[in-house]
């Protein structure tokens, strides 16, 4: 009998063990997710590099972080401006070869790193929820500095700044379109992806948990914040989706389920062979003229 009781505390012990080791591995990654550090990487390109005049710009959100950018005015002078957002873990030089071609076009463009990236200030970078506080800092400051250039603002993101792009079209009516490039559909879906994709890490019993600590270093919720309810409330404002068919991140599928929730007018381009991000890359010249013709006609 004593040797059974044993036993019995024996697996009690490493269950606790087990227990406790699976929480801080939880509250780690949560922290990994919410701090990037080893994700903050240098600019490698500036638009003098392409023949772009440029100017730099730093402005401050309403939690008082300061983010830096760049503003490229069109050739001639336009009211039209397009605001472009780079991904996570990605800066503003990781976008701007595959889009400044839009400057030619008419449209000024403005570049910026959010929060805990690229050159900007701050440390913690939610996948979305807290940088809806920097595009709305980005399309405050043009209004504030540079009104006669944006009486008609656009907005371009990719990945994460596709979701940030598509929830602040939502809630700010001064947005008259939207290009969401390999969006994630739900909050919840990309984490649980990413960290499969990423570290095989099962969805039970670990991603609820981190999704747990999430929300408790935010103190908010950021799926209610995700595309899935927000990308309805851009009609009667064009919305074009742009994804790769084969992202290996954000499934095509969850492309559709946006285009599915999107009022009218919208259209989705699935680029043949391309992953999560590679879209300009392996569309090409068709990426380019989809793009143009979007904001052209939009904008």
């Amino acid at each position: 009998m004593n040797s059974v009781l044993y036993v019995a505390l024996i697996l009690l012990g490493a269950l606790g063990i087990i227990s406790l080791l699976t929480v801080w591995f939880c509250m780690r990654a949560a922290k990994n997710v919410l701090h990037p550090t080893s994700k903050r990487k240098p600019l490698d390109a500036w638009p003098d590099q392409f023949g772009l005049p440029y100017e730099n710009v730093c402005f401050k959100t309403e939690d008082k972080v300061q983010l830096k950018g760049w503003f490229i005015a069109s050739p001639e002078y336009s009211n039209k401006t397009i605001i472009l957002m780079h991904g996570w873990g990605m800066n503003r030089a990781d976008i701007l070869q595959n889009t400044h071609f839009l400057r030619d076009l008419g449209f000024n463009l403005f570049y910026f790193d959010f929060r805990a990236l690229g050159e900007s200030g701050g440390k913690t970078s939610s996948i979305g929820y807290l940088e809806l506080k920097d595009v709305a800092a980005a399309v405050r400051f043009l209004k504030e500095t540079r009104p006669q250039f944006c009486e008609k603002i656009g907005l371009y993101g990719l990945s994460m700044g596709g979701m940030v792009a598509i929830c602040e079209a939502a809630r700010n009516p001064e947005i008259t379109c939207v290009a969401a490039e390999a969006s994630y559909y739900s909050f919840r879906r990309v984490v649980s992806r990413w960290a499969w994709v990423h570290h095989r890490v099962p969805y039970f019993p670990l991603i609820p948990i981190i999704l747990h600590y999430i929300r408790k270093y935010l103190s908010v919720n950021p799926e209610r914040y995700s595309p899935k309810y927000n990308i309805p409330k851009i009609a009667p404002r064009p919305v074009f989706i742009i994804h790769g068919r084969y992202d290996n991140l954000v499934p095509a599928a969850q492309a559709k389920l946006l285009y599915k929730k999107a009022g009218n007018p919208k259209e989705i381009w699935l680029v043949p062979g391309a992953k999560h991000n590679k879209c300009a890359e392996v569309g090409g010249f068709e990426y380019k003229q989809r793009l143009a013709d979007f904001f052209r006609q939009n904008l």
